[in-house]
């Protein structure tokens, strides 16, 4: 088994929570407190869970735990957004590009162990 570090999905992930840790430092001091934390905890969040997938034997399982991180980190970019801590829309939408890229990835390897176990539907939520 080849290490986390290899992965593409783990790439966007590093990628995603650099990010946070560099656009967080900029936010005014009430959202780096409240929102940035949160965003910042739940990038590495991620991170954590992309490595227990691949070191998990229940693949699936594992997956789906990463799969419902993703999303949670989509909400916690929308609130962000809403309660205006991004500096500026390119940050907004920088940080919904890349949680985006690794809900993806999330996804199609969920879709791929699926279907090489022979259980289940890929596209199933």
């Amino acid at each position: 088994m080849a290490g986390s570090e290899t992965l593409p999905i783990y790439k966007s992930a590093l990628s995603l929570a650099v990010y946070m840790e560099q656009i967080v430092r900029g936010f005014e001091k009430y959202h780096k407190y409240t929102m940035g934390v949160e965003l910042r905890e739940k990038s590495k969040t991620l991170l954590f869970a992309i490595n227990r997938v691949n070191m998990s034997d229940d693949k699936v399982k594992a997956l789906a735990t990463l799969r419902d991180a993703c999303e949670d980190m989509k909400v916690l970019i929308q609130i962000a957004k809403e309660l205006q801590s991004f500096k500026n829309f390119k940050q907004f939408e920088h940080s919904s590009l890349l949680t985006v890229t690794v809900c993806k990835q999330a996804q199609a390897w969920l879709g791929a162990t699926k279907r090489s176990r022979g259980g289940g539907s890929p596209n199933c939520s």
